[in-house]
């Protein structure tokens, strides 16, 4: 079914809001009936730099346009996006809306199909200014513990968990070691039941039940099966009526309530709280630099690393593949390289992250990772970094920055942050 298009000329946010509060309300009722009458709104969280980084921050008209984009202004924070569009023939046409919420968060708030959304931004985050915000296993995790499950035994909440080890090959395995492509399409593939599929760990397992019920079972999963400790998705029930919202790991959130206005609310406050976890991990990771003479002994940087610990060590087959694809020219972890060969499972990596391109120093081993960043980079590369070791290398991880937990570094917020958005 189509839907009308998205206002071309508003002449302010709030004709927006009632545009997709239109199209919310259309999709809402036909969730509820087992069709879907309209395309469900999304929202994507996108990173792009702090005004305390080595990088200095750009204006939203000089940056989106990097990236093939067109951006009409609404008001002093709020834009039209156009883009080119393809059905049947190429044209621009406006496919959402841009809100930056700072200097170093954007909302891209869109109706087009999942798939087209998806790689349209996807698109977008290839570009050195650009990267999704990322909400790892750990962050949702403790969303769950301190937000969803306190909202009431009664209301419904729904848990995803993805493992899919790319990687992973027999030690006798001949195969080779996949194209460039093959980890940012994983995401994407159709399944083809007459295709050659290797023998390697692929999970996907929902919860969908009261929150009260799922209480009750997730610990006692997560202890017994290691897939069940990468949280991809959590629902959000909606503050103001039936539905919630669905938050994935690489930032997009899904509205399924009938409000866009609460759909917004819930971005805004998933925002604040990803900003607060990425000042805290900064400041974990630099803490006291110009006082500390500390550095990694192996690879010889300043500063606090991340240390992450495998359940189980990765086989050399399966260690081989991934320093293969891990620093290919597209690739999920979105990093660049060479690595340098230290052991049968032992690389050392002076490299960049493909995001502002700040440097990393990687150590790669079968049993775990440890990475450095210098001080006045981006943060989020350490959470980008978890997030995919785990949906794609290893599913049960123990991680620290330095001596302090990564749990206790995203769990660093309150459970009740404030906005001050006027609007």
């Amino acid at each position: 079914m189509r839907f009308a298009p998205a206002p071309r000329n508003a002449k302010d946010r709030f004709e927006v809001y009632r545009f997709y509060n239109g199209i919310s309300g259309e999709a809402k009722e036909g969730l509820d009936r087992g069709r879907s009458r309209a395309p469900l709104v999304k929202t994507f969280l996108l990173e792009h730099v702090s005004k305390q980084s080595v990088q200095q921050p750009k204006p939203a008209d000089k940056l989106f346009p990097r990236v093939g984009v067109e951006l009409k202004q609404v008001d002093k924070s709020f834009f039209s996006v156009t883009a080119e569009v393809t059905n049947g023939q190429t044209v621009r046409t406006i496919t959402g809306f841009l809100e930056q919420y700072d200097e170093r968060f954007f909302a891209y708030y869109t109706h087009e199909d999942s798939l087209s959304a998806r790689k349209r931004v996807a698109k977008w985050a290839q570009h050195s200014d650009l990267d999704r915000a990322w909400f790892s296993s750990p962050l949702l995790q403790e969303l769950w513990n301190k937000d969803v499950s306190g909202r009431g035994d009664q209301r419904f909440g729904k848990l995803v968990f993805k493992h899919e080890s790319i990687f992973e090959m027999p030690e006798d395995s001949s195969a080779d070691t996949g194209t460039e492509e093959e980890e940012e399409d994983a995401e994407t593939a159709e399944p083809e039941e007459d295709h050659r599929e290797p023998e390697r760990r692929k999970a996907r397992f929902e919860m969908a039940d009261r929150v009260g019920q799922i209480k009750k079972s997730l610990g006692v999963l997560q202890d017994n099966y290691d897939p069940l400790n990468v949280l991809y998705a959590l629902r959000l029930p909606s503050c103001t009526g039936r539905g919630g919202h669905d938050l994935y790991q690489d930032g997009q959130v899904t509205n399924r309530s009938d409000s866009f206005e609460d759909h917004r609310n819930t971005v805004r406050y998933l925002y604040r709280i990803y900003r607060q976890v990425l000042e805290q991990t900064e400041k974990s990771a630099w803490h006291d630099i110009s006082k500390s003479s500390q550095t990694s002994p192996v690879i010889g940087t300043r500063g606090e690393p991340l240390i992450v610990k495998f359940s189980e060590p990765l086989s050399k087959a399966t260690f081989d593949r991934w320093v293969s694809m891990a620093f290919q020219k597209r690739n999920r972890f979105k990093l660049w390289g060479d690595p340098v060969i230290l052991g049968p499972t032992k690389v050392h990596v002076y490299g960049a992250d493909r995001h502002l391109w700040q440097p990393i120093n990687l150590e790669l081993t079968a049993n775990g990772v440890v990475a450095v960043l210098p001080y006045g980079t981006c943060g989020n590369t350490f959470h980008r970094l978890v997030a995919n070791i785990q949906h794609y290398v290893s599913p049960k991880i123990k991680a620290w920055i330095g001596s302090q937990p990564f749990e206790q570094v995203v769990g660093n917020w309150p459970v009740k942050i404030e906005d001050t958005d006027e609007t």
